[in-house]
């Protein structure tokens, strides 16, 4: 019975034992292929990086270009600028132009009175509205009606209690 248990234990330990080196295994594999992967990169970098005298080039090239760049996107926005001051100034003039012009300046006090003229109307609609709704004379009327025709009712109740 000792030996049973010696080997159930002993079997257990070793299973943990397995169990424990196959995940040391997929770690090792994991490490052994990000290595791999770096080492592919390097090559690659190596080869890159070889041939310095075209890597110079290729950046001399590059940074000629961008200059290049710089110096027509300065010319562009230099231009930009003179375009939008004339603009600016030809603006300015026309609008001084347009503020001196008699038609103008009678065109824009026009605007003004007519808009002046349109807040009163929309003033006037409201305030006839509203008297039109304080002076209707019909519910008064209706009223006045029911209580004659009550009055009358009485009256008439009245006179015949009266007669009999």
């Amino acid at each position: 019975m000792i030996a049973c248990c010696v080997s159930a234990v002993e079997s257990e330990r070793l299973q943990q034992d397995l169990l424990k080196v196959e995940q040391l295994e997929s770690k090792v594999s994991a490490e052994l292929q990000t290595l791999r992967d770096q080492l592919e990169l390097m090559k690659r970098d190596m080869h890159t990086y070889r041939d310095l005298e075209a890597l110079a080039a290729a950046g001399d090239h590059r940074k000629k270009r961008l200059q290049e760049d710089r110096v027509t996107l300065t010319q562009r926005k230099d231009t930009f600028r003179k375009t939008i001051h004339n603009m600016s100034e030809e603006y300015e003039s026309l609008k001084h132009q347009l503020q001196e012009n008699e038609t103008h300046v009678e065109l824009t006090n026009m605007e003004r009175k007519w808009q002046h003229l349109e807040q009163n109307n929309f003033v006037m609609k409201e305030f006839i509205a509203s008297k039109a709704v304080e002076s209707d004379y019909r519910p008064v009327v209706k009223t006045a009606n029911k209580h004659l025709q009550e009055y009358n009712t009485i009256l008439v109740e009245t006179l015949q209690g009266t007669r009999n």
